[in-house]
């Protein structure tokens, strides 16, 4: 008799929680579908939530993207829709493995786990869902992060400095070849109408699929451009060099027999020259703008030491190269990059220029020389001409970038 009237209080309690679920969940939906959309993103009902909720058709009558929608048909399409938004990191991978394409290393999930364990930025993604119950299906996502830090803090070469208090892509703004995660482009414009605000995504990947895009408010070309050097059918370092202009050839060797005459010595992927990369790079910003404590190497922040310690750690579908130059028993150069796919990314560097004229060139050489020993197609020297990129006569071209600020 105890065990039975045990059993029937708890299964009474069971239907209390399950019906004030329902009557929240009944109520949460009304007021979603409901309220106004100029108060909908100061609400930010989505935080609150794991359970599926009506797409809010409000929003897409509001400036400025009004007209983009109405021209292109969204208003049906999104009737037939719910939102969802995960913050548990269970789901958040799951989700990231499921979408990524993994065509770049930083659609790797655990390159963009590197990020996180530097930042710890909270993370917000965003998915349209399909159906429901058990035909419930997540069919584009918005995988996002809050930056907390207060806005505009530090400066330099941190790409994080200007992310301050926005939400951006999950790792930050500063991985480059962003996709967007959708089993239909289409479904695009949806997620950046409702994506929280302020919002700042950068570095998308300019595929001809998102084409369409760049009549949606708020999409335009990155600032700057990104280079790359095609290897594909370069097999040699000196084959490589006779492509260049003849000036810019005789600059490059002068520089690399400058330091060749110093009997430098190479090594390659010792893990504890991160930390002179680290080094050289402090040194080198503060040497460069002594009386401009703004203007500072990214790495003064210890977080993005973390990220690259990180990155070497969590190496495995891609791999990590680390090319220090000492001299003189001194580690004077560090090439940091990882490769992925035949391609190589060039992600930092340190050298020690006041010291000695050329290294910086002598060290970037080594970078595409490693290349084409390892059978890369591609060097990505990422975003942004840094006072050398254009010099070198590198391809180029333009990401594109969407603010919602």
């Amino acid at each position: 008799m105890t065990k039975f009237l045990i059993y029937l209080f708890l299964s009474l309690r069971l239907k209390i929680i399950l019906w004030k679920n329902y009557y929240s969940n009944l109520e949460h939906r009304n007021i979603l579908q409901n309220m106004p959309a100029k108060n909908y993103f100061a609400e930010n009902f989505l935080t609150k939530t794991l359970l599926p909720f009506p797409y809010p058709v409000q929003l897409l009558k509001i400036a400025p993207w009004d007209k983009f929608i109405e021209q292109n048909g969204y208003l049906d399409l999104s009737r037939k829709l719910n939102l969802k938004v995960y913050t548990d990191f269970s789901s958040i991978k799951n989700l990231w493995e499921e979408f990524s394409p993994c065509d770049s290393v930083f659609d790797l999930w655990e390159v963009r786990q590197a990020f996180w364990e530097g930042y710890k930025f909270d993370p917000y993604f965003i998915s349209l869902v399909r159906g429901k119950g058990t035909r419930e299906e997540n069919i584009a996502l918005l995988p996002l992060w809050f930056n907390s830090d207060p806005p505009n803090a530090g400066g330099g070469d941190d790409a994080l400095a200007s992310d301050g208090q926005k939400y951006v892509w999950y790792g930050s703004n500063w991985p480059e070849d962003n996709v967007f995660f959708s089993k239909n482009d289409e479904l695009i414009p949806l997620l950046l109408v409702i994506a929280p605000k302020p919002l700042e995504l950068a570095c998308i990947r300019p595929k001809k699929e998102y084409s369409f895009l760049k009549e949606f408010p708020g999409v335009s070309n990155e600032e700057e451009q990104k280079y790359f050097l095609d290897i594909s059918h370069t097999d040699t370092l000196e084959n490589y060099l006779k492509k260049l202009k003849k000036k810019k050839r005789y600059n490059l060797k002068r520089d690399r027999k400058k330091i060749l005459k110093l009997k430098p010595q190479t090594v390659i992927n010792e893990k504890s020259h991160i930390e002179e990369l680290f080094r050289l790079s402090i040194k080198r910003f503060r040497e460069q703008f002594p009386d401009e404590p703004l203007e500072h190497s990214a790495f003064e922040d210890n977080r993005r030491k973390n990220v690259f310690r990180t990155l070497i750690n969590n190496a495995g579908r891609y791999q990590f190269r680390l090319i220090s130059t000492i001299i003189k028993g001194c580690v004077e150069a560090v090439e940091f990059g990882l490769v992925y796919k035949k391609t190589y990314y060039a992600l930092n560097a340190g050298a020690n220029i006041s010291k000695y004229s050329g290294i910086g060139v002598y060290s970037n050489l080594l970078v595409v020389e490693d290349a084409i020993n390892l059978g890369c197609e591609k060097i990505d020297f990422l975003e942004g001409d840094n006072n050398w990129k254009e010099s070198w006569h590198l391809d180029h071209f333009y990401q594109y970038q969407y603010k919602k600020l």
